[in-house]
């Protein structure tokens, strides 16, 4: 009788099963308590708490701990179930067997995959006959519960095939673990390290922005991670749709090279660190480029010069190529005249191509748009502020005259001339430009403003850009709950609820905000007042304001309602004030007020001590931020508090004779 084989063994299952099957009951264990076990004490609660509309990824299912079930899991599956191709005698004895490789490969990942996926379905079937017989509308819905089911089962499923692609190319099975996290952390560092390096070469170049709104799709673990089951923003799934049908076809594209792999792995790679030899340059090189962007990033970090973010290529380079040899060869002995020679030909591989990325960005660099070019323009002193205005979904606030718009593109093309992107000044420029043709353009500077100081005043005092310095002044009164005026000094100040005094006060203020000149935008007299707003029913939004004693109108509407004593600093709320001499032979890192100020109390410099009031009420006529002056003047405000509330400047000039008399 003629023999029949079936293409089916179900004693490699069975065995897969024996083997690894405690980590598919870890997985399931660990996803039952987290998911439906919460969701029952949940119901034996006196008082539950409160929900949220991120059903199964909100805080009372603690999506932090799915998800490093989610990860880890999948990599265990995968390193345990191949751990025969890494013992040499196990690998000898699972290939004596009468059947092609290829189809011994296929039925490791079907045991796998169902070791897997059987943990996350149990769970669900779980949550739908507990929604089929309770209410469970305030926790989550099927259409949550079946978007989790989708979401984990790919994304187990791709970590699973990346950890078994992993698998193929090592021979060793703590490699496999450690390289398959990397694999999958791999564009994202990368990402990173590239763009920290074209901030520190390309003026105008914003790393914040590039990685904020970009970073998740280079990695699907920062994809899951960045998830928040908590805060204020708005609710939004884990992973976008249409993402997830792209890690399901690069599980597609794993697998494939994984079966592609195995077939090719020789027998012998056991116990090596990459099975397939002719990787080993590619591995190298890549490991020594890495470390020695990371070494450049460091140094650049803490020593911002050139000199030493070269100094950092050349020592993080180093390293990563000794590291790769060792982990090659398996030995800490690689320290001769051949790896010597491999070190500087990976060396110069590594320096040529970090010499050539900024090169390819030099019309990114130098790129100003013509007036004509452009629809409108904002500025303003970070990429975060224009980011948090999307965050509160506001409208932004463009620069739109040709004449504002032609002063910012002055103030640009002068940071371009001056700015040096390793040499970072004390104020940030953010620009974004809005083009005829529907495009947008992004630069950021970092640069001390006095190097630019006519340029930005040009644009600071047009009204269009104080709508952007100055949200408020676009806020409509009637949204407006509750003011809360408080000093910072301590004083009880003033909470305001009245619409008629919120609209007054609204009037005057504004008032005050259009007339400020450049000056008293940026070097303000004086000790301020915070002023918080209560919009919609909700303090999380960016209308904040600072109130001055030069903000006439504001201050006359404040002493006629009878709140000035309550809401500005008085000289009686001093309990004392320090006065420096501003050293001239400190270095630009401490042209703050402050940072003088910090270091000149290290040095134990005795300051003129000031207690009279009358003397006190003179020195609110000093500056703040000011980043050049002759005398600084520290306020406290708590006998018991060592640190100061505010520091302020005079210049040679403008200070007090008494403060004049005392340094002479």
């Amino acid at each position: 009788m003629r023999s029949k084989t079936s293409s089916f063994n179900k004693e490699i299952i069975k065995q897969d099963f024996r083997n690894v099957g405690w980590v598919s009951i870890v997985y399931f264990l660990g996803l039952f308590f987290i998911v439906p076990m919460q969701l029952f004490m949940e119901f034996g609660r006196d008082e539950p708490r409160i929900t949220d509309d991120r059903g199964l990824f909100g805080g009372i299912f603690a999506y932090e701990l799915q998800s490093l079930l989610l990860i880890v899991m999948p990599v265990l599956m995968a390193v345990f179930l191949f751990r025969y191709l890494h013992v040499k005698g196990a690998s000898d004895f699972a290939h004596s067997f009468p059947m092609k490789r290829g189809k011994l490969f296929h039925h490791h990942i079907l045991s796998g995959m169902i070791l897997l996926i059987l943990p996350i379905l149990l769970n669900y079937l779980v949550l739908v006959i507990t929604a089929g017989v309770t209410d469970v509308t305030e926790y989550y819905t099927l259409a949550n519960a079946s978007y989790w089911l989708w979401l984990f089962t790919t994304m187990t499923l791709l970590i699973f095939a990346a950890g078994v692609f992993v698998g193929t190319l090592t021979g060793i099975s703590a490699v496999q673990g450690v390289l398959t996290f990397i694999l999958l952390f791999l564009p994202v560092g990368l990402y990173g390290l590239i763009a920290f390096h074209l901030t520190s070469y390309i003026k105008g170049y914003s790393g914040d922005m590039v990685l904020d709104r970009s970073v998740q799709y280079f990695s699907p673990l920062v994809d899951l991670l960045e998830y928040r089951s908590y805060g204020p923003e708005e609710v939004s799934v884990p992973v976008e749709v249409l993402s997830l049908f792209i890690y399901g076809g690069i599980a597609i594209l794993f697998y494939v090279a994984s079966v592609w792999l195995y077939k090719k792995r020789p027998l012998e790679a056991a116990g090596r660190a990459l099975a397939v030899n002719a990787l080993n340059p590619v591995f190298k090189l890549g490991v020594t480029f890495c470390f020695a962007l990371f070494g450049g990033m460091y140094f650049s970090v803490a020593q911002n010069t050139y000199s030493w973010m070269i100094t950092g290529y050349v020592i993080g380079g180093t390293f990563g190529f000794a590291a790769a040899s060792m982990l090659l060869e398996k030995t800490w002995r690689v320290f001769n005249l051949k790896n010597l020679k491999g070190w500087l030909g990976y060396g110069v591989a590594a320096g040529v191509i970090i010499a050539a990325i900024p090169l390819l960005w030099q019309s990114y660099e130098s790129y100003v748009p013509e007036q004509n070019e452009v629809e409108k323009v904002y500025i303003s002193s970070g990429y975060w502020e224009y980011q948090q205005l999307a965050d509160h979904d506001m409208k932004v606030p463009y620069i739109t005259s040709e004449a504002a718009i032609q002063s910012a593109i002055n103030l640009h093309e002068k940071l371009i001339n001056v700015s040096n992107p390793l040499k970072k000044g004390e104020d940030y420029f953010f620009f974004v430009y809005q083009m005829e043709d529907g495009s947008e353009i992004y630069r950021q500077y970092r640069i001390d403003e006095k190097k630019v100081r006519d340029e930005k005043k040009s644009v600071y005092e047009t009204q269009e850009y104080k709508s952007i310095q100055y949200p408020v002044l676009a806020l409509d009164v009637s949204e407006i709950n509750q003011l809360l005026m408080h000093p910072y000094s301590g004083q009880v100040g003033k909470d305001l609820y009245d619409p008629e005094k919120i609209s007054a006060f609204m009037e005057v203020l504004k008032q005050d905000l259009e007339q400020l000149s450049y000056d008293e935008m940026v070097t303000p007299k004086g000790l301020d007042t915070g002023v918080t707003f209560t919009v919609n029913g909700t303090r999380e939004n960016p209308y904040y304001v600072r109130l001055y004693p030069s903000y006439e109108n504001t201050m006359e509407w404040l002493k006629e309602e009878g709140m000035y004593e309550q809401v500005m600093t008085q000289a009686e709320d001093v309990q004392r004030a320090e006065v420096y001499s501003w050293p001239q032979s400190l270095d630009d890192r401490y042209s703050r007020p402050r940072f003088v100020f910090e270091r000149l109390r290290g040095d134990d410099i005795e300051p003129l001590e000031v207690t009279n009031n009358a003397q006190i009420e003179t020195l609110f006529e000093g500056k703040a931020n000011k980043e050049e002056g002759a005398y600084l003047v520290a306020f406290y405000f708590d006998k018991n508090d060592p640190e100061p509330y505010e520091v302020l400047s005079f210049d040679e000039g403008d200070a007090p004779n008494f403060i004049k008399e005392h340094f002479e």
